[in-house]
């Protein structure tokens, strides 16, 4: 898709918003944006068809209750959810590439421990699978605004300030525990506020 100005022929990209427990694909001209805390994203590219791929992922391993088995939310069907698309159009699994980004370890919530334990999933499942990880921007305190562009598998990262820090780390944890939440009463309703 392009689009054009009286002045210029200059090609814009279409935005995509990435949210808790969304990928998205693409063979072309995207920019993903996406806002990482404790969450990590991979962004997987094969470089000679120009397919790339990107995830949010909540946390890693997938959940007993039946209604969250095929939650993308979890790294387990995510990560395998990213291989497929590639794997469907028989590309070798070998030939792609990662970059890797989140898994902040905010200080206001020392014990809230889900960015370490996503980076080493993500880190561990590439390894398996054989998929060099080429860049990646991982822990630390700050939070990070993300943005993908799928034409140059190009990723530029911002820093985020105090005050969005803070409000990022606290719909996590809300939505995290909105997760559990459910899992115990086995529910089929989820209810946040934005």
């Amino acid at each position: 898709m392009s689009t054009s100005t009286n002045r210029t022929n200059t090609r814009v990209k279409p935005i995509v918003y990435l949210n808790i427990g969304e990928t998205f694909f693409s063979d072309g001209f995207h920019e993903i944006r996406t806002i990482l805390g404790s969450c990590v994203s991979v962004c997987l590219f094969h470089e000679h068809t120009k397919f790339s791929a990107i995830n949010h992922i909540l946390l890693p391993k997938v959940s007993s209750v039946k209604e969250e088995q095929k939650s993308l939310r979890y790294g387990e069907n995510s990560m395998e959810n990213l291989i497929s698309f590639f794997v469907k159009r028989q590309i070798p699994r070998i030939e792609l590439r990662a970059k890797i980004f989140g898994g902040t370890q905010s200080p206001l919530f020392p014990n809230f421990t889900a960015g370490t334990k996503n980076i080493q999933f993500v880190s561990e499942f590439l390894t398996n699978e054989k998929i060099p990880i080429v860049s990646q921007n991982i822990g630390g305190e700050f939070y990070r605004k993300l943005s993908f562009h799928t034409d140059s598998f190009d990723v530029y990262i911002t820093k985020l300030n105090p005050q969005t820090i803070e409000d990022v780390s606290v719909q996590e944890r809300h939505f995290e525990t909105k997760v559990k939440e459910r899992m115990l009463k086995k529910t089929t309703i989820y209810t946040f506020n934005q």
